[in-house]
């Protein structure tokens, strides 16, 4: 996998980088995998702007709560709550870097985490009905960015896993929807 991982960072075409990776004895299966989890590069340079803005929209938004928290966090002894905060960027920074990276995981996470985040805050609901709904709204559109980036980055997959042909290959390019196929 070494050796798609360079053609990968080098720029070069995804259907010779499954061909090169054929011939030295790979796994179709597992290249196709790899391959599929990446755009296109040409799907990643036309949307890399978009891209950067949900980053920054997702940044903004974590660091904003994070801001919530520092009320709970003052009261905790200085170790626990480096602890804590710790643990609290963990999750989201793999988030962060994942979208950057634009692997396709990372989409399928932020949409988990911005459904969960509608669903809490109507815990809230009888304290600060506008505000709960100002929230839900905000995620919801959110939710229609990431799922549409995520289709204009990765055409040939549907939202939740890559298509696969008749031979159980990933399909990993848009160039190769029914022609991707393992090694003759």
């Amino acid at each position: 996998m070494k050796i798609v991982k360079r053609l990968l960072k080098e720029g070069e075409n995804k259907a010779s980088i499954f061909e090169k990776a054929s011939a030295y004895g790979l796994n179709p299966k597992k290249v196709s995998k790899y391959l599929a989890m990446y755009p296109d590069s040409e799907e990643s340079k036309k949307y890399n702007r978009a891209n950067n803005i949900l980053i920054g929209i997702y940044s903004v938004l974590f660091l904003l709560g994070l801001l919530g928290a520092v009320p709970i966090l003052s009261e905790l002894p200085v170790g626990a709550m480096l602890g804590v905060l710790a643990f609290a960027l963990l999750i989201p920074s793999a988030v962060i870097y994942c979208i950057y990276k634009k692997q396709s995981i990372g989409y399928l996470i932020l949409c988990f985490f911005l459904f969960k985040g509608i669903f809490d805050s109507f815990k809230g609901y009888e304290a600060d009905p506008v505000g709960v709904w100002v929230g839900a709204a905000i995620n919801v559109c959110l939710i229609v960015y990431v799922v549409i980036l995520k289709n204009k980055l990765f055409p040939h997959q549907n939202f939740f896993n890559t298509k696969k042909n008749d031979e159980g290959v990933s399909i990993f390019t848009k160039d190769l929807t029914s022609q991707a196929s393992g090694p003759a």
